[in-house]
Formats: C-alpha cells, structure tokens, sequence
C-alpha cells in the first residue's frame, strides 16, 4: 500500500511538466507565468510537508481527499483560480509524499537507506508513467481530461489507505536532545535537500518544454520524449535498491553528483536530439539515488523522524524557487540558459558534501548497521 501511494504522487508530481505545453497553450501562459504556476505548486508541497506530525496513515488518506478536489476543479477551472489550486494541489500532494517517507524513517531508522531507495522506486516508477500517460492523452485530449482522470484516482487511494493500512505506534520521546548540534544537522540537510528538490523538480517542469522548443514537435512528443529522464530516473532507483545493501553509500553519494553535473552540462551545451535523449536519461539516472541517500544519512543521526519533517518541508521549497528561477531566466535569455540553474545547484551540493559525510562516531555507528 505504501509503494501504491508513492507511485501515485509519483505521477501527481511529475503531470505538471508533462502537460505544461498543453496547459500554457490552451491559456496562453508565458514562461514566467508558467514559473509562478509551478513556485505555488511546490510552495504547497512544503506547507503539507510542515503538516506532517504523527499520524501518517490519516494524513495520506487526507491528502489524496484534498489532490481529489483540486484536481477536479483543475479539470474545469478556466485558468482564473488556476494558481490558488496549485497551491491546494501541492499541499495535497506534499502530504501523502512526505508521510510515506517519514513512516519509512520511523521504522528503520538508521538502516533506512535500501528501504527509502526501493520507496523512490516506486516513486520514479509513477514519475515516470506520468509523461507516458500524458503523451497518449494529449493525442486525443488536452490537460483537463488528464487531471479529471487523476482526481478519480486519488479518491480511490483515498479509500485503500483508510481501509488497509494502520498507524504504527508513536516512538517513545527521546531522552535528550542534542540542542544546536541537532540543530545545525538538520539546518544542512535542508539545505542540501533543498538544493536536490530544486534540480529534481526543475528537470520534471521544464524538460518537455524544453525538447519541444529544442526539436519543434507537438506537446505530445514533447512530453514524449521527456520520459527519457524518468526511464533513468527508474532503472537507477530500481538498481541502487538492491546495490546499496552491499555498496558505501557516501562513495555512491559523490559519485553520483558528479555524474548528473556532466550530463546536465551535455544537456544544455551539446545541441542535437541524439545528444539531448543521452544527456537526459543521464540526468535522469545520476539524480536518482541523491535524495533518498540525503534522507537516509539525516536519519541516521536524527534523534526523531518527526524532525524530517523540517527538512522535507523546506526542500519543498527549494522545489518551488528553482522552477521559477529557472522561467525567469528563460523569459530575459533562454531556456537552454535557464537550465544552467541544474548543474549550478549540483555543483555547490557538491561543495557540501564533505560536512553531511563526514566520519563521526554516531554516523559511523549507523552506517554499521545499515
């Protein structure tokens, strides 16, 4: 049931960006407007980020109510409520997402780095039917039919979560807390994830628009050919999965932030079609095992899952600047130069990295037993 409902805000997430091209034309959005769109969206996956205190089963099963009725009214809405309800969408999104992880980290804790991978699998794994299912859809349809579908969908996940699954037991308060040591764990952890959820959801809302201008096909194509991303995106969660339980995960860690700066940098430096489909299911694959291995070794160290909540709200927020950075700068130059905001925010994760791995006697004690 878990891995059902990260798979469906999987698809929640990344239907945005696919369907961008659809929903700008229909109502003539530019991309700065496009930008504020999606800053309200991810602004709202914060805000049910931060609402995630105990309780996660009734917290997914009110998200996927609140991600009903604004898609429903998505699906209708004639673009003058249009940014009020990506707001509410967000906030129905963030919640269901962010308890899932958090379940995850209350439960193993410092050997959570497998789990939470396999988890985002099956995240990538809606990420990436999101942009497969809007390129069948949009042949035939436009945006609103896509969000009338998803609204159906959250309402019978919904029903699934209240029917099948059971709060776990509240943890016993911990003894003593670790004050601004604790503190300052989470302060960079919020920041590098802020950093990830930047890239991660600046890659899903404009690399549609962006093969679509870079190659001159329709929406449906478009979105089409951004399913590349996710194809990496899935193929490398699904590996690091089972590969973590026996490889060094900050070895991984660095590895793979060096290889999605290289591709971003082909992505948006080489031109031609060959190079843009290498360079984003490149993208795609070196991105997919950084957030989770982020969580992971905040985990190991947090005193209280309860306290992820922090750090997974404030990455929403990262989620929600960095696309609109990234349409600001394409609206003064480019969208080629717009995306240079990816390998720019990977490059000062990379930059930090040394502090959230660095050796100490608790994380070593975790990574053991991980």
């Amino acid at each position: 049931m878990l891995h059902g409902s990260f798979a469906l805000t999987g698809v929640l997430h990344a239907i945005g960006g696919a369907v961008l091209p659809s929903l700008a034309s229909a109502l003539g959005m530019s991309d700065r407007q496009s930008g504020a769109l999606f800053l309200l969206y991810y602004m709202g996956t914060a805000i049910g980020a931060l609402l995630c205190v105990r309780r996660y089963v009734r917290l997914m099963i009110t998200g996927f109510i609140v991600v009903t009725g604004a898609c429903c009214a998505i699906a209708v809405d004639n673009g003058a409520l249009l940014r009020p309800l990506f707001l509410v969408l967000g906030i129905g999104v963030g919640m269901p997402m962010t308890a899932v992880s958090m379940y995850a980290g209350r439960k193993f804790a410092a050997r959570s780095a497998a789990p939470l991978t396999f988890l985002n699998f099956s995240w990538s794994l809606g990420a990436l039917l999101a942009p497969l299912f809007a390129a069948q859809l949009l042949l035939q349809h436009t945006y609103r039919a896509a969000y009338g579908i998803l609204a159906a969908a959250a309402a019978i996940a919904a029903a699934a979560c209240w029917l099948v699954l059971e709060d776990p037991p509240a943890p016993a308060a911990p003894a003593a807390p670790e004050g601004m040591r604790n503190l300052r764990w989470i302060a960079l952890f919020a920041l590098l994830t802020f950093l990830q959820v930047g890239i991660e959801n600046t890659a899903a809302t404009w690399l549609a628009t962006f093969s679509m201008r870079a190659s001159g096909t329709g929406a449906a194509l478009a979105a089409a050919s951004s399913s590349l991303y996710w194809c990496g995106f899935l193929a490398s969660r699904g590996a690091f999965s089972l590969l973590l339980r026996r490889m060094d995960a900050k070895r991984v860690l660095h590895v793979a932030v060096l290889s999605a700066i290289s591709a971003a940098l082909l992505l948006i430096l080489v031109p031609g079609a060959a190079v843009r489909s290498i360079a984003m299911l490149g993208l795609g694959a070196a991105l997919a095992p950084v957030f989770p291995l982020l969580l992971s070794r905040f985990f190991a160290r947090a005193r209280n899952a309860s306290d992820s909540r922090w750090v997974l709200s404030i990455c929403g927020f990262g989620g929600s600047v960095m696309p609109l950075l990234t349409g600001w700068i394409s609206a003064a130059s480019s969208l080629r130069v717009g995306l240079a905001t990816v390998p720019a925010a990977l490059a000062f994760i990379l930059a930090l990295l040394p502090a959230a791995c660095g050796r100490d006697e608790a994380g070593t004690v975790a990574e053991q037993a991980a």
